[in-house]
């Protein structure tokens, strides 16, 4: 009978960080891959590569949890949209990405919800330290990065973060 069971079972989602109430999980890691080559973010910390991806998303989580349900850091639903028509663009058909969410296990209810979640997040960031235009310099966007380095690690302080025990990471 156990051989039966765990034939059916689906394999176990390796937990990174929990952040208050929010996991961070080994596949988050691989959607946000999947997701980060089509969806760039407007806060460069949450684009940074000298940043490994799975703490990124730790702090991410930390600033979703800090910034709670506060109604200044709420998107406008339209914005939420434009977010997802746009991440939806990279394909030839929006139903092709549709289906590719699908394989992730997002219906586009779901994949609203993690854009608007994020959205919070860059509307935290951006009200707390606002960050370079675009088309900042090279130097100016590395100053910045610094000053959110220094940021981060005092909100990381604010959260509750936890990590299993297998990990050995820091948080």
């Amino acid at each position: 009978m156990l051989t039966i069971c765990l034939a059916f079972a689906a394999p176990a989602d390796r937990v990174l960080f929990v952040v208050g109430s929010r996991i961070v999980t080994q596949s988050d890691v691989a959607f946000e891959t999947f997701f980060g080559d089509a969806d760039r973010s407007p806060v460069p910390a949450f684009e940074d590569p000298a940043v490994p991806l799975p703490e990124r998303l730790r702090d991410i989580a930390a600033v979703r949890q800090l910034a709670g349900d506060t109604a200044v850091f709420r998107p406008d639903p339209g914005d939420v949209r434009a977010r997802a028509d746009a991440f939806l663009s990279h394909w030839a058909r929006p139903d092709d990405g549709l289906a590719a969410l699908r394989d992730w296990g997002f219906d586009e209810s779901a994949f609203l919800g993690l854009l608007y979640s994020r959205l919070v997040a860059e509307r935290f960031v951006s009200r707390s330290l606002p960050p370079p235009s675009a088309d900042a310099a090279e130097a100016e966007r590395a100053e910045w990065l610094q000053r959110y380095s220094e940021w981060i690690k005092e909100a990381r302080g604010r959260v509750e973060i936890r990590v299993p025990a297998e990990t050995g990471e820091d948080p």
